[in-house]
């Protein structure tokens, strides 16, 4: 008899090398990401798996975002290769960039130092606002005819002119100011941490060492420039409100040492929001970006205060409601009383605090599944953000501008991974979503991309309307979506053997065979023998900790929402599970 092992899910035994974190976060995010670690055990049951995978084209269908399948400063080759169909421009070095010279400040991540960007690959560059790295995204953009998702500044500062391109920077917290920082940049030594015995310390004005303070009109002029350069958005442009901004006190403490509360995040999206629209009325707004579980409930001003609960003192003042329950209160309010939208996305960050890919991919979607980190607690992030946007702002849709498992890029483990992650925001309803620091295309990760975008190598994809697809069995997760004439079925094996796997078509009429592709080694996706299908069954060997599509060629009699256009979008309700127990 042979053995199947399955990667551990909640509550069974293994081995894992896991960091957890508690609730209040005191470091940049960059600590927090650190928290998603690999199994290294498996869990072991003895027989081979038979898993059965009923699609049903009459059940939960809703049509699939192509904006799902982003990246953060996708290469061209990622783009080219994976079709990658939305670009971001994010993180924290975007909360304090300049698009005037071309000059971002690093915060924390390095030593809030001013760094300049030497777009046009000159430095200094002949002219730092035409030859920015603003403008090459926005280009790289426009070249590879996809969106792009763009964040502008609100939190009121940005690095000053004239820019440097050699040490020594302009710095936040020099040590001119304190000599007891805790570190200093080895390349400059004059630049300090801005702690001190592992605290933080009062920093010099900002004015007198980095920054200028900025306004909402700023972001107008730069919205309205891009506008005049790039053209009206018209859709294609979604403006980000920052990044993060519940850790601004940590990641950006030189000029925000403060912790953020409810009505000063409100009043810089509101403000900023309205500045952006009016450059140009085209564009789409998304907010408010935050890092994680924390923060989507409470403000920083809460967590720094001990805890997040409905009698935190800043959510007590606010009617104990939730951080983003009470910001899509708010906008619904300035709809209704100015009668313009300036929130159209809800963007919330993903980062695993626990656990391990595949299994901690149920937090984004499990609403019996209880997160194994400090969290401790039931996350359902997906469904969470469809029930806030449908009791507090009808309309607002859904986006997760970062997530990751960047431990798992090398690794079967994490194709596995991301195909489960993309076939959930399928399936789930999200509007968009852009990985943070995404697998290379030369990443065995990258292949989950692949698979749903080009997975014969000449653009085929998975079809753009997502259906019911019911697992039976163990080891194996399943995701499917059809056209008028086409299903595919995506099929992802958690287990160290070949899965058993038959599947149904429901009322969708299948030809006698079906194409079936692979993951093979490396990123290679190849077309492994045709299946035949017999009776409306398809059955066929799923191969050891891979990810697979299945093409099915037919008729499909049920009316498809948005007529199963290619690419359609929308916003639609969450489908029921797929996994297996």
């Amino acid at each position: 008899m042979s053995e199947t092992c399955t990667l551990p899910r909640a509550g069974e035994t293994a081995t894992l090398r896991s960091m957890r974190y508690g609730p209040r976060p005191t470091l940049p995010r960059e600590a927090f990401r650190a928290a998603a670690f690999v199994a290294t055990a498996l869990v072991c049951v003895a027989g081979r798996a038979q898993v059965t995978v009923a699609v049903d084209p009459t059940q939960d269908a809703h049509p699939i975002s192509p904006l799902i399948y982003g990246m953060n400063f996708a290469t061209d080759a990622q783009i080219t290769q994976g079709k990658i169909s939305l670009i971001r421009w994010g993180g924290n070095s975007t909360t304090r960039y300049n698009y005037l010279i071309d000059t971002h400040n690093a915060g924390s991540d390095w030593y809030f130092e001013n760094l300049s960007d030497c777009g046009g690959g000159s430095c200094p560059p002949a002219n730092a606002k035409d030859n920015s790295t603003a403008n090459a995204f926005f280009a790289q953009g426009q070249a590879q005819q996809i969106p792009v998702l763009f964040t502008i500044p609100t939190i009121g500062f940005v690095p000053k002119g004239p820019p440097k391109y050699a040490h020594p920077y302009d710095c936040g917290c020099p040590k001119t100011a304190s000599a007891s920082q805790g570190s200093f940049d080895p390349y400059d030594s004059n630049c300090g941490d801005g702690k001190s015995g592992g605290k933080w310390i009062a920093c010099p004005d900002p004015t007198t060492t980095t920054s200028i303070a900025i306004t909402p009109q700023w972001a107008h002029d730069w919205v309205a420039y891009l506008a005049g350069k790039f053209g009206p958005s018209n859709g294609k442009v979604i403006y980000e409100l920052d990044n993060e901004p519940n850790l601004w006190s940590d990641t950006h403490h030189d000029v925000h040492p403060k912790e953020l509360g409810y009505d000063e995040l409100w009043q810089r999206m509101q403000t900023y929001a309205a500045a952006i629209l009016q450059a140009d009325p085209t564009a789409l707004v998304a907010g408010f970006e935050e890092w994680g579980w924390s923060n989507y409930l409470c403000s920083r001003i809460d967590t720094a205060a001990g805890n997040c609960s409905a009698s935190s003192p800043d959510r007590a003042a606010h009617g104990g409601e939730e951080l983003t329950a009470w910001i899509l209160d708010q906008a619904a309010a300035y709809e209704k009383t100015s009668g313009k939208r300036i929130l159209h996305y809800l963007d919330l960050h993903y980062y695993p605090q626990g656990g391990s890919g595949p299994a901690n991919v149920r937090s984004l979607w499990d609403r019996t599944y209880t997160d194994p980190s400090w969290i401790n607690d039931k996350v359902y992030l997906i469904p969470r953000m469809h029930d806030w946007v449908n009791q507090h702002y009808p309309g607002t849709k859904l986006g997760v501008s970062e997530y990751d498992w960047s431990n798992l890029h090398t690794t079967a483990q994490g194709a596995v991974t991301f195909a489960e992650a993309l076939g959930t925001f399928g399936r789930e309803g999200l509007d968009y979503a852009t990985a943070w620091g995404p697998p290379k295309e030369t990443e065995t990760a990258f292949a989950a991309y692949k698979l749903y975008r080009n997975y014969d190598g000449n653009g085929a994809a998975f079809q753009s309307v997502s259906v019911r697809a019911t697992v039976t069995g163990s080891g194996l997760q399943a995701y499917a979506a059809v056209g008028t004439s086409q299903m595919t079925v995506a099929l992802v094996n958690e287990t160290s053997a070949g899965v058993s796997t038959g599947v149904t078509f429901g009322n969708f009429a299948p030809g006698a065979t079906a194409r079936y592709y692979e993951l093979g080694s490396g990123v290679t996706i190849a077309r492994k023998p045709d299946v035949t299908i017999t009776g409306g069954k398809a059955s066929l060997m799923v191969g050891a900790s891979t990810i697979g599509m299945l093409v099915v060629d037919g008729a499909n009699p049920t009316a498809l929402p948005d007529a199963g256009a290619p690419g359609a979008g929308g916003s639609g309700a969450g489908a029921g599970a797929s996994a297996g127990a």
